[in-house]
């Protein structure tokens, strides 16, 4: 009997919808309250004061005041001042950057512009400029002002005693000098604010308040890091050139299914027929993914009482096939039968089934037969929230698309430096304070604002029933959630919020040691703050109360806690690198002056400074073993100097994240060898907080690679690591020589992609970096291509050994890119997620404009008129006579757009 997926839409229970500067530490007069400073390595007009100096100097403001953003004498100037940051060189610009104190003697010039527009001139200098500052302010060029740190990536600068005020309607000019380079316009965060000192104000400099950097950054010209930088900056023309390279639109893609099945068989005869939707059944079968079915049909606007019937069954699959996910789809024009082991096979038979379909266009299929299998168990998208945070509906859309696409582990960062985004009963300052970010100098109703948050209330976290939401809403899609509260590192959410209820008198969660005087700093400006202090009994106690929670949420949604996340990544003190020219008293392991380690290293011999991440890591996993939870996971740094035997739960997991050209593949074969799984983290190719593209004005960080576009993603070799050095360059854009060890394949469980979110403050610019590199990486977590090389030890590749056959690799993308642009990507439309259209490439040849998509199906429209109006592109065309020609791209339901690009008249 059929059952009708209408019916099951009226039951559906859903919800809706890795920088620096060194600071110091002391006690306070009372020695069970920490009083932090930020005292950085004196650098030229910067002035020392400790944050409990800053503290001191303002006055108190309530927290009424400070939602309201605190109104006052701040605005005055701020309402009359606008900011023009232009960069200029990364190097031969004539600075030492030794002599400042940089890192690898590494720093780039920048000039700030201050513009008074006020008739009266402006005389008071109790005043202060804040801002966020991604890499570490040097040196100021103007002896009018001055600068500090104050924590993390908050930076100021402030007038000096020879300020003589701002002149009426005029502009003052500030050279700056930074840490490193700059090549991405995103480097620079918005909202810059003053604190007018006389009455603890504050006001946004109204011109930053944007999301659009060009309303205060100049447009960068160059892309160059270093003289031997030699990435190819990309523009109308190179982009062109580049996308008919890489991708073909005359490619029939109708057959083609992403992610690629394991087997597709099509009758030579097959039938392609039209039908007006889907009726199910045996939905029974699927248990609680039929709700996760009918609500993606429903979104995909499939009608749940079509003529074309659909009949699950469960029974035995063909030996080279047989798994829990697998299954077997066999469409003929009378009907379609499903079958698989578990309901998991059939949940992603009838994925594949919607995946054939061109939801913008009449319903089709054609006759087939798939035999599917997926490549890895692990198939995974992280997202971090702690940093910036992403609302319910915007996780549960990302799970949709994960479901559609065969992804099923959602990796969600919930803590960071900058946020705890989870609600803990029994513990609510977690998100009273750790939730929140203001200008809040002493911490007590939030963190200090960083990441261009600015100075008013910035929160966000999830809800204990929120949680559980969205524990079920995964599960009915077959995509389980894994949760990372990331320690002993990157825990400054946790840490002041522990800090901010010692200040109440209940020390019993302390995470942070108050009379513990070593000085150090994290990869993100973070003084001994930023790390849970693995020596105290409160910070175990924190922890089991902390699992304790999470794992209850997880029994009240019926979803156990199989996995959970430890972090463990960048637990250090980045002072200690070969970079810094430091004194050796600068230069301190991280608790090495802390009287609670001191004693436990007397105590406890298991106990080893040098390696706290190690030991930390050992303690957690015992308390996990516990509550009976299975599996730790952790950054792969995190556990490096220990094996699997050290660790209790059943399985250990690691995010491997090194990059290939720094040698990640002697890192991988290490990592394995010591038993651990292994999950590809790659961030030279699965970072989605890096730019898709070698343009500064693309968004992200670039630490790791200068873009990491749809095209690099889809080509990642996760088995065999050497053979990327043939399809890719390292980070400076050159090449690189890999040789594969002379060991037998590590073993792969699994590839993830991440999407960091330092730079992605809003929920379409999350949508917009994920999407569509997400569908890339299930590509290559559920299908292995025929292009992808056995492991073969002593085998070295570089861009020109040509043992990679490029004629496969490049029919696989055209067919590939072909369905994503005509078919899949309007299925994402339905899902309401903004994926970034991508500019297009085009040339001007004597007064011919031609122009190219890296997507298929995209719209191409170009404009003669300064972007005044704009024309439909469908063939070269002739703009003779134009000054000037701008181009740019549009979704197919013409709400999305890529941005504008200018085309060379010459």
């Amino acid at each position: 009997m059929i059952i009708l997926f209408s019916i099951l839409l009226s039951s559906i229970l859903e919800g809706s919808g890795g920088s620096e500067s060194p600071t110091l530490g002391r006690s306070g007069s009372d020695p069970n309250l920490l009083h932090h400073e930020s005292d950085v390595v004196p650098q030229k007009n910067m002035r020392i004061r400790s944050l409990e100096k800053e503290r001191n100097r303002l006055p108190r403001v309530d927290d009424a005041e400070r939602q309201a953003g605190k109104a006052g004498m701040a605005s005055t100037l701020a309402s009359n001042l606008s900011v023009n940051i232009d960069m200029e060189k990364n190097f031969d610009h004539g600075v030492d950057c030794s002599e400042l104190g940089a890192d690898w003697s590494l720093c780039y010039t920048r000039s700030l512009t201050l513009a008074y527009s006020g008739s009266e001139e402006y005389t008071n200098s109790q005043f202060k400029i804040y801002f966020s500052a991604i890499h570490r302010l040097l040196e100021v060029q103007n002896e009018d002002f001055e600068f500090g740190h104050v924590m993390g990536d908050l930076t100021y600068i402030e007038p000096t005693s020879s300020f003589g005020g701002f002149s009426a309607s005029k502009a003052i000019e500030i050279p700056l000098v930074f840490e490193y380079w700059s090549v991405q316009e995103t480097d620079n965060m918005p909202r810059w604010f003053v604190v007018d000192e006389r009455d603890g104000s504050t006001a946004v400099i109204e011109n930053t308040n944007t999301e659009d950097l060009r309303n205060f950054v100049m447009p960068y010209t160059s892309t160059m890091k270093t003289p031997t930088d030699a990435n190819i900056p990309i523009n109308a023309e190179s982009r062109f050139n580049l996308n008919g390279q890489t991708a073909s639109h005359s490619i029939d893609a109708s057959a083609r299914i992403i992610p690629t099945p394991y087997r597709t068989e099509i009758p030579e005869n097959g039938q392609t027929f039209r039908i007006s939707g889907f009726a199910v059944a045996g939905a029974a079968l699927l248990g609680e993914t039929q709700y996760g079915v009918a609500d993606l049909m429903k979104k995909m606007d499939i009608d749940a009482r079509g003529d074309h019937n659909i009949f699950l069954r469960l029974g035995a699959l063909p030996l080279d096939i047989v798994g829990s996910e697998s299954y077997i789809l066999n469409i003929t024009a009378d009907e379609t039968t499903i079958t698989a082991t578990e309901s998991a096979g059939l949940f992603y038979g009838i994925m594949t089934l919607i995946g054939l379909l061109d939801v913008n266009n009449d319903l089709t299929l054609k006759e087939m037969v798939i035999f599917d299998k997926p490549r890895f168990d692990y198939r995974g998208h992280q997202v971090d929230v702690a940093r910036n945070f992403r609302s319910k509906a915007t996780i549960m859309r990302t799970i949709d698309a994960m479901a559609m696409w065969k992804l099923n582990a959602l990796h969600l960062a919930l803590t960071n430096d900058e946020g705890w985004r989870l609600q803990i009963p029994g513990l609510p300052e977690l998100t009273a304070v750790g939730s929140k970010r203001c200008f809040d100098l002493d911490e007590e109703n939030c963190l200090l604002t960083q990441l261009g948050s600015g100075p008013n209330l910035n929160s966000g976290f999830y809800k204990r029933q929120d949680y559980i939401d969205i524990l079920r809403y995964a599960a009915r899609r077959n995509v389980k959630v894994i949760p990372e509260f990331n320690m002993p590192a990157h825990a400054r959410a946790a840490v002041m919020s522990m800090e901010a209820r010692a200040k109440k008198g209940d020390m019993s969660y302390r995470l942070m040691d108050p009379k513990d005087e070593t000085t150090l700093l994290t990869i993100q400006f973070y003084d001994r703050s930023s790390i849970i202090n693995p020596c105290m009994d409160s910070s175990l106690r924190f922890v089991e109360k902390l699992v304790r929670e999470v794992k209850s949420m997880h029994d009240e949604a019926g979803i156990p806690l199989h996995s959970y996340h430890f972090g463990g990544d960048e637990a250090k003190n980045i002072l200690l690198g070969a970079g810094f020219s430091l004194p050796d008293d600068q230069k301190e392991l991280p608790f090495s002056k802390s009287p609670a380690c001191q004693k436990k290293a007397e105590q406890d011999h298991s106990f080893d400074i040098e390696h706290i991440a190690n030991y930390w890591a050992i303690k957690v996993n015992k308390i996990l073993a516990e509550h009976g939870i299975l599996e730790m996971m952790a950054w792969e740094d995190g556990l490096r100097g220990t094996v699997k035997g050290h660790y209790v739960t059943p399985s250990v997991a690691v995010n491997f994240w090194e990059t290939l050209y720094w040698g990640g593949i002697n890192g991988l074969v290490d990592m394995s060898a010591h038993g651990f799984d292994m999950i590809m983290s790659n961030p030279d190719y699965l970072y989605f907080d890096f730019p898709y593209e070698v343009n500064p004005e693309e968004r992200g960080y670039y630490w790791a690679a200068r873009f990491n576009s749809v095209y690099k993603v889809f080509t990642f070799a996760p088995e065999n690591l050497a053979q990327n050095a043939e399809t890719s360059t390292d980070r400076d854009g050159n090449n690189m020589t890999v040789t594969t060890p002379d060991v037998p394949m590590p073993k792969i469980r699994g590839i993830q992609g991440q999407t960091w979110s330092e730079t992605i403050r809003t929920d379409e610019q999350y949508f917009e970096m994920a999407f569509p590199r997400v569908l890339a990486v299930a590509e290559r977590a559920w299908h292995r291509a025929s292009w992808e090389l056995d492991w073969s030890p002593g085998v070295q590749y570089d861009v020109e050994s040509g043992l990679v056959p490029k004629g496969e690799l490049k029919d696989d993308y055209d067919g590939f890119v072909t369905a994503l642009g005509c078919r899949e990507v309007p299925k994402l439309e339905k899902l309401k997620i903004t994926y970034r259209v991508p500019p297009p490439g085009a040339v001007i040849d004597s007064g011919i404009l031609t122009a190219n998509s890296e997507l298929p199906c995209t719209s191409i429209m170009y404009s003669v008129d300064g972007g005044n109006s704009w024309s439909d592109y469908s063939d070269p065309v002739s703009v003779d006579g134009a000054t000037s020609v701008l181009v740019k791209s549009a979704s197919s339901n013409g709400k999305l757009d890529s941005r504008l690009v200018p085309v060379s008249m010459n």
